[in-house]
């Protein structure tokens, strides 16, 4: 009798374990929820990459079976820089007088095309190239708009650039991005990843004619990736 007992607690174990691994399989999810707070750096006229700001970034991320996805990215950054002059410095005499300090608040968002380098299920090594959609608006101290670039003395405002040296709040972006994902068992992932977001501007810090550096302005940012699984694949029966 007790043997009898026995194998039947054997075989219902074993139908429990078996049931129990089958509810436990997680499918791949379709799409991530990627939360990112980052550092940002400006390299420009004010400065190269040497100062540091804070933003934060949130993106859906496409997860079909393959290398290769899309990814939709909103960015947010502050950004700000200074240049200290000299002893021996000596302003002009006469407007316009180059600002010698800017800060921002952008948007960035993007549509882009990312490759797995390495595509295994729990690591994942990226690469992605973006276009975009920028806004920025320099301002000074007191974040009087540097972009409606007027003079009145009197008031302690003066102009800044060139009077043909116009510019609006939106530019086109080519965001370049390289990362590491790691996903635990949920599919939970952090990961770490660093973007150059390329703006299609020289005026991002209100300089342009007055200043030393050739080229376009750009920021960089270190992202730190929490990637939250959304809608899942259906499992394969």
């Amino acid at each position: 009798m007790y043997k009898i007992l026995l194998v039947k607690l054997s075989i219902f174990l074993l139908l429990t374990s078996s049931l129990s691994a089958q509810d436990l399989e997680v499918p791949s999810p379709k799409r991530y929820l990627e939360i990112s707070p980052l550092i940002n750096s400006y390299s420009g006229d004010l400065g190269r990459f040497n100062q540091i700001n804070g933003g934060v970034n949130a993106a859906l991320v496409f997860n079909k079976p393959r290398r290769g996805n899309f990814r939709l990215d909103f960015t947010y950054m502050y950004v700000q820089a200074s240049r200290l002059r000299g002893a021996d410095y000596v302003p002009p005499l006469e407007e316009p007088i180059p600002n010698d300090y800017f800060q921002s608040h952008t948007i960035n968002f993007s549509l882009s095309y990312m490759y797995n380098i390495i595509n295994k299920d729990n690591f994942k090594l990226y690469i992605s190239q973006g276009l975009g959609l920028f806004y920025y608006d320099p301002m000074d101290e007191e974040g009087n708009k540097y972009i409606e670039n007027f003079s009145d003395n009197d008031r302690g405002f003066y102009m800044t650039r060139n009077a043909n040296e116009t510019y609006t709040n939106f530019t086109m972006s080519l965001p370049t991005r390289l990362g590491i994902m790691y996903y635990f068992p949920g599919n939970f992932g952090v990961g770490l990843s660093s973007t150059f977001y390329n703006p299609l501007t020289d005026y991002l810090d209100n300089i342009s004619d007055f200043g030393t550096v050739k080229g376009n302005d750009n920021l960089m940012s270190v992202n730190f990736n929490f990637h939250i699984p959304l809608q899942y694949q259906k499992l394969k029966k």
